[in-house]
């Protein structure tokens, strides 16, 4: 069948499909700043990492591989909080404001407000001409490369914001960057020409998704995308936390997804899917394991821990865009949402 415009879900299987090529870029991009940019993560004193919607969980993803590759004390920060409430200085600290269209209000108003208490600013967005890139300046602004994304739910800016801050996170290390421009594309590829990577959702009224250390941000963008197109209840927890008792929550007509990035997340995949299979729950999971327990198992190529959430939530991409095709919705413009968000002040 020819995907047009004009047919429900064509503008994001469209924008799924071209992930491979505008990680690339943007890896290729970020390599070219590794040199400036390394010296401000290195030599900051703490980083703050903010970001809403799907630029959260890219954030996730960013504070695990500082630290990670960094040894620098790395956290997420409400935007809305920095922007809005009362405030210590920051001298010394780093902010890394993500959005991909650079004009989200609390994303920009943090960032000014972060530098107006002594941070510095790096901007990580799909637009340079936006109004939080001009705040950042050219020289600390590392740009998505997505191109435009018209579908509503992110993919492809997604995974390429997760291809800069990989490359914020791995700046002192060139090899690295340039080990992932050469094989994660690929690899990528492959995952998205396998007709077994992705799920069916059918009969499903509730989902949780769940993973530990880099799948962390796999689970909160999974249960983003599964909200978006499926307007049905999606939680996300790390693994561990839902093991500690949100697991009880569970039961018929729910289904728990989970995504292994390391043998300690797998292991707890393997105790949600038994626990979530004892209350009556369905299960899927995503990981390098060979087999699992789960109702569904997903298998993704072996390799190395970073790169696990380029490839883990690609199943859950077209998992979200199936599921909503399938209950008679354009996953394209989800009802209700708009790809730009903009909140009132909180200020008083």
């Amino acid at each position: 069948m020819t995907i047009t415009a004009s047919t429900p879900g064509s503008l994001m299987a469209a924008e799924i499909s071209e992930q491979p090529a505008r990680v690339r870029s943007a890896l290729a991009g970020v390599q070219g700043q590794a040199a400036a940019i390394a010296p401000l993560v290195s030599g900051a004193r703490e980083v703050r990492v903010l970001g809403r919607g799907s630029s959260r969980s890219a954030g996730t993803y960013a504070v695990e591989a500082l630290r990670t590759f960094t040894g620098v004390p790395a956290s997420s920060m409400s935007p809305a909080h920095l922007a809005w409430s009362p405030q210590r200085r920051m001298d010394g600290a780093l902010v890394i404001a993500i959005s991909q269209s650079g004009e989200s209000t609390e994303i920009v108003a943090a960032a000014r407000r972060a530098l107006e208490l002594g941070a510095d600013v790096i901007a990580v967005t799909n637009s340079e001409e936006s109004e939080l890139a001009a705040l950042a300046g050219s020289s600390r602004t590392i740009l998505f490369r997505a191109g435009s994304e018209i579908a509503v739910p992110a993919t492809k800016s997604f995974t390429s914001s997760l291809a800069c801050l990989l490359g914020l996170a791995t700046a002192h290390d060139p090899s690295l960057l340039a080990e992932a421009e050469a094989l994660l594309p690929r690899l990528m590829t492959q995952v998205l020409c396998d007709p077994e990577a992705t799920f069916d959702l059918q009969g499903t009224t509730n989902i949780v998704c769940a993973g530990e250390g880099f799948a962390e941000s796999v689970g909160e963008e999974g249960a983003i995308k599964l909200r978006e197109t499926l307007r049905i209840p999606v939680a996300s927890f790390e693994t561990s936390e839902f093991l500690h008792g949100s697991i009880n929550s569970v039961g018929h007509n729910t289904t728990v997804v989970t995504i292994a990035a390391d043998p300690s997340g797998t292991r707890l995949s393997e105790q949600a899917a038994v626990g979530g299979a004892e209350r009556g729950a369905a299960s899927v999971s995503i990981g390098v394991a060979a087999s699992s327990s789960a109702d569904r198992h997903i298998r993704i190529p072996e390799v190395p821990t970073h790169w696990i959430p380029f490839l883990a939530i690609l199943p859950l991409q077209r998992a979200a865009r199936e599921g909503a095709l399938a209950r008679g919705a354009d996953p394209d413009r989800p009802t209700g949402l708009s790809k730009i968000t903009r909140i009132e002040s909180g200020s008083m």
